[in-house]
């Protein structure tokens, strides 16, 4: 039994049930057997196996490994180093040593680097939030891409039933003629009228059936399944109003969109790295400590032992305009991150207004729409009983006939565009991924032994 929906995402994210990780062949039985999913099963299925998603992770998971290493460059840091050597010449051949072996300790810790690791840090922070941002965005264009995909394939088979009733009732309609030429009732042209009308619904419904198959290998693709694969949609489209105004869907958007928010981390990024470049011109400070042994036996220490420990300060005084030339690299890296985050701000803003009108130019059309397929039905009926009776001529049962087809055809259009630009506006308006409990629990294990470090 077919089952009605609503084109949101909003529904959508908090309507997916896992799809287990199982072989298509166990999962679905016979290949030989047509794959029946629903809405939110085909999203569920696009999420788990897309690589795009999979090469997103793997961006965010670099992010989180190159943060974690500028942090811990803040820390101590222990280096040995070991010589040996064969030695010779006349100051060592009275000695009698042939060999020399010498090792040494140095412990190293940053006191001051004149803010270039705590801001590199900040910048790496930044860095990591972004390609979360980049994360969900990806998991959001899979999930449209996967629901846009649902919904052709559910409108294509609409626009197949009702090319297919245009078949039949053409059929029936040619019968009813082939009778009444027999019975010498009505002319040959008529039925070689309707002849030729049926041949144009014929040929209707053939481009229909291919448009079906398109539809459905697009979506198989999408959802990691062979493209070969036979899917039947389980839903069909509903229709309800949408109660939020373009103002407030504005204003969402440029709260929650994830690439708006990855491009305003970007600029913060930028200006941590700025400031990061400034510390060329300040000194640096460093706790040290060390030992070093030298003997004629590796790790003995009868010729030298000894340890030091203290502080060291460095500053570079003249670098030739190395570190202003960075520092100015790093401001107009800011200044084109900048620009990038205001162009994608008025993209964000012109993509929720077009889906929002979109819309709710759609929402109208499917009201007229209904109402032209209750009247086209009326006039086709009329027409059907004028022709019998023998009071009105064959082409206005076609034109009748032609003009339910139509209404037909343009409610099912209007419906399945209003699901599609409601499903539009919320992608546009950034409407979060709601993850599987198991994801979110191990999102947050991470994140917990980052803070933790």
């Amino acid at each position: 039994m077919k089952k009605t929906i609503l084109l949101t995402l909003t529904a959508l994210s908090c309507a997916m049930t896992p799809v287990s990780a199982v072989p298509y062949g166990e999962m679905y039985g016979e290949n030989n057997e047509p794959v029946q999913l629903t809405l939110a099963q085909s999203i569920e299925m696009a999420l788990a196996t897309d690589e795009r998603i999979e090469a997103a992770q793997a961006g965010r998971d670099a992010a989180k490994w190159s943060l974690s290493a500028t942090r811990r460059s803040t820390g101590p840091s222990v280096t040995w180093n070991s010589q040996a050597y064969r030695i010779g010449g006349e100051n060592y051949r009275l000695s009698g040593y042939r060999s020399t072996f010498a090792n040494s300790w140095n412990l190293t810790v940053p006191l001051y680097t004149g803010g270039q690791l705590e801001n590199q840090q900040e910048a790496k922070g930044y860095a990591l939030n972004r390609a979360d941002m980049t994360l969900e965005n990806t998991r959001q264009t899979v999930r449209f891409q996967a629901a846009e995909a649902y919904a052709n394939l559910v409108h294509r088979v609409n626009l197949e039933r009702i090319a297919q009733k245009a078949v039949d009732m053409g059929g029936a309609q040619l019968k009813l003629i082939n009778d009444q030429y027999t019975e010498g009732a009505v002319a040959k042209a008529d039925v070689l009228l309707m002849q030729v009308r049926l041949a144009n619904y014929q040929q209707n419904l053939n481009s229909a059936q291919a448009a079906v198959e398109v539809a459905e290998s697009t979506l198989a693709s999408k959802l990691g399944l062979p493209q070969n694969t036979d899917i039947e949609a389980v839903d069909v489209f509903s229709y309800e109003p949408y109660e939020k105004d373009l103002p407030a869907c504005e204003a969402y958007a440029l709260a929650h969109r994830p690439d708006g928010k990855a491009a305003e981390l970007a600029v913060k990024s930028a200006e941590a790295e700025k400031d990061a470049a400034k510390s060329g011109y300040r000194p640096r400070v460093n706790g040290v400590a060390g030992k070093s042994i030298t003997g004629t036996k590796a790790f003995q220490n009868e010729r030298s032992d000894s340890w030091e420990a203290g502080i060291t300060l460095s500053w570079n005084i003249f670098d030739n305009g190395v570190t202003a030339a960075k520092v100015q690299q790093a401001k107009a890296d800011v200044n084109q991150y900048q620009a990038e985050a205001n162009r994608i701000k008025k993209t964000i803003q012109l993509e929720t207004r077009s889906a929002y009108i979109q819309m709710k130019t759609a929402e109208d059309n499917i009201k007229a729409a209904a109402a032209a397929v209750k009247q086209a039905e009326e006039s086709y009926t009329i027409a059907q009983v004028r022709y019998e009776e023998g009071v009105d001529i064959l082409l206005s049962v076609a034109d009748a006939q032609e003009k339910l087809t139509q209404a037909r055809s343009n409610y099912s259009t209007a419906l399945y565009q209003y699901n599609l630009y409601r499903a539009t506006l919320e992608k546009a308006m950034g409407i979060p991924v709601i993850r599987s409990d198991k994801e979110r629990n191990r999102t947050e294990d991470i994140q917990a032994k980052e803070e933790h470090t």
